[in-house]
């Protein structure tokens, strides 16, 4: 457990040997995919093993490698050179990775494997979120209304969790616009990683919903927000709206995204919340915004942005 624990906390390269299919479901941070078996080879393994059972598999396990060999201690190598602290892992720390540490030591490469594999690595994680029930650092939640710029504050502190960063999401219908989120496995484990490198005696997170976007905030943690203190941030409507302003249609358009995508990405968000909205006022934002973007007309993108305010997110307070 403790070296596991020393792995996570300390973000030791990792390479893991699973599938890529397995990789893409959840990994951890300080990891890198150079699989033994890729999707499809891993499938016909498994169904190998399935029919006819361990030796058969394995036997046709090396017969698809047996022309790859080369290839893969040589990537396995190029990493573990970069990265001299390097361990191996597959699924359980089983076959693959007791095949992938003999090549290497035929290349007299001393290369250790996590006992126990992801599955282990997993574990830990999950123990380690679950450890905040007994976490003697002080909680403090950032609250405040949207627009007040509590992400950003957040940013500024040393002692801090960006749940949405982890996320990939800013928390609102219109939170999820730019980015792909990750899968719930390496949100957590994610999370497991940096809760555990905090060795400060508070702890700050912003005020969030238990959903953020796809993904949900262990429980054990959404509690435990609930009973932390709260420190209230407030703005004057005007900053607000010039913040939002600025994080979801000024830095967008600067950093190259176009208008036309931009006014899909807004409209989408902004049918996700039309029936809350009402029908009339979902209308009339949507063509405030098509206008602006795609007819150039002469309005503010200031003026949509004050009306989701004042009449959707503000009475949500």
């Amino acid at each position: 457990m403790d070296n596991r624990i020393n792995i996570i906390k300390n973000s030791i390269p990792l390479i893991d040997l699973r599938a890529p299919i397995e990789f893409t479901k959840g990994a951890f941070p300080s990891s890198v995919n150079i699989p033994i078996l890729n999707d499809n080879q891993r499938a016909q393994v498994g169904i190998k093993y399935k029919n006819q059972g361990n030796n058969a598999a394995e036997k046709l396990g090396f017969n698809l490698l047996k022309n790859e060999r080369n290839k893969k201690v040589h990537l396995w190598k190029k990493f573990i050179d970069k990265n001299p602290t390097t361990y191996l892992y597959c699924m359980r720390g089983g076959k693959r990775s007791q095949i992938a540490k003999s090549w290497l030591s035929d290349e007299g490469i001393s290369v250790p494997v996590v006992n126990g594999g992801y599955k282990a690595l997993r574990n830990t994680a999950i123990e380690i979120l679950n450890s905040v029930k007994n976490d003697r650092k002080k909680w403090v939640i950032l609250a405040g209304r949207t627009g007040t710029g509590k992400t950003a504050i957040l940013r500024d502190l040393n002692s801090a969790i960006d749940l949405e960063n982890h996320a990939m999401h800013r928390g609102s219908a219109f939170g999820g616009l730019f980015q792909e989120q990750p899968t719930a496995i390496n949100f957590e484990n994610n999370l497991a990683s940096e809760y555990i490198k905090h060795n400060s005696n508070i702890l700050f997170l912003e005020d969030e919903s238990q959903r953020i976007g796809k993904l949900i905030i262990p429980n054990i943690w959404y509690r435990k927000m609930k009973e932390s203190k709260i420190i209230i941030i407030d703005l004057t409507l005007e900053e607000r709206i010039i913040n939002i302003a600025k994080e979801y249609v000024y830095d967008p358009l600067k950093n190259g995204l176009s208008k036309k995508n931009l006014n899909k990405l807004l409209q989408s968000s902004l049918l996700k919340i039309r029936k809350r909205l009402g029908l009339m006022l979902y209308n009339e934002i949507s063509i405030k915004i098509q206008n602006i973007l795609i007819d150039s007309c002469k309005i503010s993108h200031e003026e949509w942005i004050k009306e989701l305010l004042v009449n959707y997110y503000d009475p949500m307070y």
